[in-house]
């Protein structure tokens, strides 16, 4: 599979999917903190996506700038990972909307758990197809175990207190963007 080709398509369905997102803003009918101040679901809902697809798509990034070689199987695991990804804007909107009630929460964060999941897949093949790879930190089993408990734990949230669940995506968020300050961008790999 060519590498570069599988990364700009990613690119495109990632900016497409954070720029679909962007689209459920609307400007306010009054200009008042009020009027902004009710529309706070899917503000929040739409920063907390952005902010994972961002990381996210770095993490990617970093993965495949330090792959030689993409198997069919990285392919196929990609289009899953972008499947899934295509899922968040959704979701996403759908939270905004009925930010208090159970099944958005709870189909959100599931969304975001099968994405973090078929990630993971996707990073293991990379490395399996380029034996000597080195794991970026973010990618780590402990971490990939917190992130998928702290979907769970948001998931079991969401019957109870759904509007709390989505701080937990904020909380998964923010810790995910401390680990990324601790992962060093890797060079493009050379091409021999």
């Amino acid at each position: 599979m060519n590498k570069g080709r599988l990364e700009a398509f990613t690119d495109a369905v990632i900016a497409i999917a954070a720029t679909i997102m962007v689209l459920e803003l609307h400007v306010p009918e009054e200009v008042s903190l009020h009027a902004l101040a009710e529309d706070w679901p899917i503000i929040i809902a739409y920063i907390f996506s952005f902010w994972i697809i961002y990381m996210v798509w770095f993490s990617h990034h970093n993965v495949f700038n330090k792959a030689k070689f993409i198997s069919t199987r990285t392919f196929m695991l990609n289009g899953l990972w972008l499947f899934t990804l295509t899922l968040v804007p959704v979701t996403t909107a759908w939270v905004g909307k009925h930010a208090n009630q159970t099944l958005p929460e709870v189909c959100y964060l599931a969304v975001l758990l099968l994405w973090s999941i078929a990630f993971q897949l996707m990073d293991e093949s990379v490395l399996k197809d380029n034996p000597g790879l080195p794991r970026d930190s973010a990618n780590r089993e402990g971490i990939r175990w917190w992130l998928y408990g702290g979907y769970a734990v948001g998931i079991i949230i969401a019957f109870f207190w759904p509007l709390i669940s989505l701080l937990v995506v904020g909380l998964i968020s923010a810790c995910l963007s401390v680990e990324l300050l601790r992962t060093k961008p890797t060079p493009r790999q050379s091409h021999e």
